[in-house]
């Protein structure tokens, strides 16, 4: 953030250079204003917008929504809304980051119909790894499907690219040296995940190849257990290195190419992935990540983080979160490469897309077969990472109210510009958008305008209430819906306690060095049968209050974590979808003051460290028992520790959901 201020001072001719151009895309957008015969307001006059979808953009969106100077509303770029530009407001925009099928579903590109419940509104715009497929005017098709949901033409924008980064974690056996593996070969790569290279020794780069020697273990392959937009891209790069049937695959070997299908039923081709012990003698499992810890890419990368003997796939953003130590180079045709540049963002402007044809008009426009990977990019770009990807945000053309299009519009027209919201999210793991694929972006974005005032959905409400019930049985899956079996809705009490076996980590992603670890850690809060609250909600929500945490503070003292200013009357929990995760819990207070978190001695009184939330999810899916990941970003309020506490705090803890007296709890819809 500081090195991105400092360069643009020092850097007059080009900081001119860029104003000029910024100057010249307001009057260029606010033509757009002005231009169809639908409606669109004055710069920065709309209303709050919801967006979700991929976890992929979760950094770049949590970066893009905050009202710090490098947000849309505390930005002084022209295309912001701080307060100084266009009408003079400061509309809100959020984003749920759930994944890029469920975000796809959600506005009807699987079925043409609108999956509004359990979430209680519409989102004005969505996010999404998996370009929607066209022609729109072909019967079944992603993009036809969504046309017919909305009632409206889209618009797919790409906003962001990054790289999808390999992390692994090769064995520690005992009494042997840690075995090492800094690099993979495309093929190597290729043929591990599709389970033909089944141990660490096979590896080029295996510091010990020897049988019995310290790399001798079968490879675990941690892969999601959802569809996903990550997923999808890796899938292409694989078939990209190997277009053959693979074994394992069925009667009818299947490709990558077939194994990338985000829909189709139960069981999407997406979640699918070469396996069989009986086919392939001595090979290492496929290791789905169930539960709440599969939320997103954390679950996978946080796993391979803390297990040897596994190896996994995330975006850049994620995996230098999660797994930064387990971040290993790739062949690029010409020598291994590193997905990152070495300033923190993605290793990509090398990266080579294909603007689909007709992008100039902008609208309904199919991006399904824009790919950045390239097994031999180095013979391009000697230095570059050949597994890159982008991202893109889908809009409606005249589904929603002018305010909430006309913040949409403005939202995306900041996001990929420049100098704007391009330059904010460099060094996280992103790279900005190639200047043809800009274009792009900002010919898609003129189309949006919204209904004449009157029409539409305003704010991004929906038709189908909360849609959440809560069960004490196991539900049942009725009409693509989860639903509680006749008379076993629940209400009363739900518990949560930090899960056998695992550790709720808070630790430092920026400034002094800490890290804190917690074996215990409970909640307790009274619910309807909706997933609304009861009267006094959650009262405390806390960790190592009895069995203290451990910490690496100075002098490593024992301290206790906890949400420091409950009541959270407001809290509820909200089902989303049938598959895993299906649904979240929001930590919220009547008032929307923020859910802080204190780290604090046990010595009553001794504050350490106060934090305001930067980015917290509670992802829930039904097992036995329930199970909730909690995964945050925290910023420093007040230091009470002389200088020890983070600047910036992650963390993660994986709770079990139960009622009263270890009863069974799930989350189900409508």
């Amino acid at each position: 953030m500081i090195r991105i201020s400092d360069n643009r001072a020092r850097s007059g001719p080009r900081r001119g250079t860029s104003i000029a151009c910024a100057v010249f895309l307001v009057f260029a957008f606010g033509a757009l204003h002005a231009a169809g015969a639908s409606a669109i307001g004055e710069q920065c006059s709309g209303s709050k917008a919801r967006g979700l979808g991929a976890f992929l953009q979760t950094r770049a969106q949590e970066r893009w929504v905050s009202t710090d100077e490098l947000g849309f509303n505390g930005s002084s770029s022209p295309l912001a809304c701080s307060g100084s530009q266009g009408s003079g407001g400061t509309p809100q925009v959020s984003y749920v980051p759930l994944s890029s099928a469920a975000a796809l579903r959600h506005w009807g590109a699987e079925d043409g119909g609108l999956h509004t419940a359990g979430l209680g509104f519409l989102a004005n715009f969505i996010g999404t790894d998996i370009a929607p497929s066209g022609p729109v005017g072909e019967e079944g098709t992603m993009l036809s499907n969504m046309k017919a949901a909305l009632g409206s033409d889209v618009v797919v924008v790409p906003v962001t690219q990054t790289a999808i980064a390999i992390a692994a974690h090769p064995p520690a056996l005992p009494a042997h040296p840690v075995c090492i593996v800094p690099r993979i070969t495309a093929a190597q790569l290729q043929k591990v995940f599709s389970g033909e290279v089944k141990n660490w020794r096979q590896l080029g780069a295996a510091s010990d190849s020897t049988l019995g020697g310290d790399c001798d273990q079968a490879i675990t392959r941690i892969v999601r257990d959802e569809s996903a937009g990550t997923t999808y891209q890796f899938k292409h790069y694989l078939n990209s290195v190997n277009s053959s049937g693979l074994p394992c695959t069925g009667k009818s070997q299947r490709t990558w190419a077939q194994l990338q299908a985000p829909f189709g039923g139960e069981s999407p081709p997406n979640i699918e992935w070469p396996r069989n012990a009986d086919c392939q003698e001595g090979e290492g499992p496929v290791t789905t990540v169930a539960g709440p810890i599969a939320e997103g890419e954390l679950g996978p990368l946080s796993f391979v983080a803390e297990n040897p003997g596994t190896i996994t796939y995330g975006s850049l953003p994620e995996a230098q979160q999660w797994a930064p130590k387990q971040i290993i180079n790739v062949y690029n045709g010409v020598k291994f490469a590193g997905p990152e540049n070495g300033e923190g963002g993605a290793s990509c402007g090398a990266a080579k897309y294909a603007r689909p044809v007709g992008w100039e008009g902008g609208v309904n426009l199919d991006w399904s077969q824009v790919y950045g990977s390239d097994p031999s990019i180095g013979e391009v770009a000697k230095n570059a990472y050949p597994i890159c990807t982008l991202t893109y945000d889908v809009a409606a053309t005249d589904r929603f109210s002018e305010k909430a299009a006309t913040t949409v519009h403005d939202y995306l027209a900041f996001a990929v510009d420049k100098e704007g919201g391009q330059a904010t999210v460099r060094q996280l793991g992103y790279h900005d958008l190639p200047g043809p694929i800009a274009k792009a972006a900002s010919a898609a974005i003129g189309h949006i305008n919204g209904e004449e005032e009157g029409g539409g959905e305003e704010e991004g409400e929906g038709e189908e209430g909360t849609g959440t019930l809560l069960c004490k049985a196991e539900p049942e899956l009725t009409e693509g819906v989860l639903t509680c079996p006749k008379g076993e809705g629940f209400s009363g009490t739900v518990f949560g306690r930090v899960r056998p076996k695992t550790v709720a980590t808070f630790e430092s992603a920026s400034g002094p060095e800490a890290t804190v670890s917690c074996t215990e850690g409970f909640f307790a809060g009274e619910f309807n049968e909706d997933g609304t609250g009861i009267s006094g909600g959650i009262s405390g929500f806390h960790f190592g209050s009895e069995e203290p945490c451990t910490s690496t503070f100075p002098g490593e003292p024992s301290v206790n974590v906890g949400f420091e200013n409950p009541p959270y009357y407001a809290s509820k929990f909200v089902y989303t979808n049938p598959s895993a995760p299906q649904g979240f819990f929001k930590l919220a207070r009547e008032d929307e003051a923020p859910p802080l978190l204190r780290i604090q001695r046990p010595i009553f009184g001794l504050l350490d460290c106060i934090y305001a939330p930067g980015g917290l999810s509670f992802q829930v899916t039904n097992d036995s028992p329930t199970e909730m990941l909690m995964s945050g970003k925290w910023k420093l309020l007040e230091d009470g520790a002389e200088g020890a506490c983070p600047t910036v705090l992650g963390g993660s803890a994986h709770l079990s959901l139960t009622g009263s007296e270890e009863l069974p709890f799930y989350i189900a819809g409508k």
